[in-house]
């Protein structure tokens, strides 16, 4: 088994802090399956795929560097090093992960450009939608609105517009599909 050594915390983070290549090279040997570990739980809660494990763990090590060690330092040996890790990497993980996520539901909530109906054709059917959702395309789209100018204006949480803006295009989607347009 390729378990993490049992070392000191405050020992591995002085080596890392003081050790230069060569002892980031080892910690990621002796480590990265701590680190793998906990990412691969968060991944679980969010259904991520492999590309954003490993792009997870990767930032990881990343943030675990940045700042001359930031993180690194902030490890006060109250706890197993290897809990600590898996803490911090479960947390980077699942802030990616939330990143990832959002922008994949901003892409998806933008229509293919070659499926783009005429303007005319658009505004004809916003009628027929739902008074938020005619609301919430006109804003984005015609008015150039942020999401947190929607939000505001439609009474919605500021996390709810990105869902309320994909749902309403795909119901001007279905009304258009029914026209044959």
């Amino acid at each position: 088994m390729n378990a993490a050594p049992a070392v000191d915390g405050r020992e591995v983070v002085r080596l890392l802090l003081e050790g230069g290549q060569e002892a980031w090279d080892r910690f990621a040997r002796d480590y990265r399956r701590v680190v793998f570990k906990a990412v691969h739980s968060s991944a679980r809660r969010f259904r991520a795929t492999q590309a954003d494990v490993e792009d997870a763990v990767g930032q990881v090590f990343v943030e675990l560097l940045q700042d001359h060690g930031r993180v690194l330092r902030s490890f006060r040996g109250t706890s197993a090093f290897t809990t600590w890790l898996s803490v911090i990497a479960y947390r980077v993980a699942s802030r990616e992960f939330v990143r990832r996520l959002r922008a994949r539901e901003v892409d998806a909530a933008k229509p293919p450009p070659s499926s783009r109906p005429a303007d005319f054709d658009v505004l004809e059917h916003l009628s027929k939608l739902p008074e938020q959702d005619r609301r919430a395309l006109v804003l984005f789209h015609i008015e150039e609105a942020s999401y947190k100018e929607i939000a505001s204006r439609l009474g919605l949480p500021l996390n709810q517009v990105g869902m309320v803006l994909l749902r309403a295009r795909e119901k001007l989607a279905a009304v258009l599909a029914k026209t044959g347009r």
